[in-house]
């Protein structure tokens, strides 16, 4: 292993209890870390949050249906439209945890820049991107900090990123922010009401939204994907 990789690892489990495997992403088999028990993570954010300290978003530590959902619809619709051809654009990835859409993009040749607010979940994201660092950037992104500015991006990704209602008001003017004249948005979630609520939200705030949805053949809900673009 590379030694700035092993360093990296030896970071992480400092903070978090982590096991090395592997998954599949873009159709490819990748090496992967993941967050033995992403119950311990919640678990110290309410401590941290009961204490006064707030703990950004623990739940990246999962791993989420939405996000391999979003790894399907992006082969298929790199299939299916060539004018979305991945490896034509430059993308952004909000709310990107362990950092599985953003490397499914850097697979299918993109360059992607993945964002999170949670420095454990970035540290682990870039070890898990760390064979494609040449495709991918991993920098952190408080959606709250309305200074912040990575650039324009002609598609911007999220996956599971709209559980809360709370959070559309802030999430919105970041996308404004960043995405270029005429470009896209893709944001996946499981079907769950939140997702209704946002679909009504960001429709009254001057969007167009389209709807796809990926059957993982699991037994559960197809994912559903809001395709976003701003109304002109």
């Amino acid at each position: 292993m590379n030694r700035k990789k092993r360093e990296l690892l030896a970071r992480i489990r400092r903070l978090v209890d982590v096991e090395e495997t592997s998954t599949i992403i873009a159709e490819s088999r990748v090496p992967w870390i993941r967050v033995k028990d992403p119950d311990q993570l919640l678990m110290r954010a309410l401590a941290k949050n009961d204490q006064g300290t707030f703990e950004l978003d623990p739940f990246w530590a999962a791993a989420w249906r939405a996000a391999i959902g979003l790894d399907r619809f992006l082969g298929l619709l790199a299939a299916q439209q060539p004018s979305r051809d991945l490896s034509m654009h430059r993308i952004l990835e909000l709310g990107g945890g362990s950092g599985r859409a953003g490397i499914s993009c850097a697979l299918r040749g993109a360059d992607v820049v993945i964002t999170d607010a949670s420095n454990t979940a970035l540290l682990v994201c870039r070890y898990n991107t760390f064979e494609l660092r040449n495709r991918i950037a991993v920098c952190r992104l408080d959606w709250r900090n309305t200074k912040s500015h990575l650039g324009s991006f002609s598609t911007i990704i999220g996956s599971d990123i709209v559980y809360d209602p709370k959070l559309f008001p802030i999430l919105e003017p970041c996308l404004r922010r960043h995405l270029t004249i005429g470009g896209v948005i893709y944001l996946s979630e499981p079907q769950r009401h939140t997702g209704e609520r946002f679909k009504k939200w960001i429709q009254s705030a001057g969007w167009k939204i389209v709807e796809h949805f990926i059957d993982l053949q699991d037994g559960e809900k197809s994912i559903r994907i809001f395709e976003c673009q701003l109304q002109t």
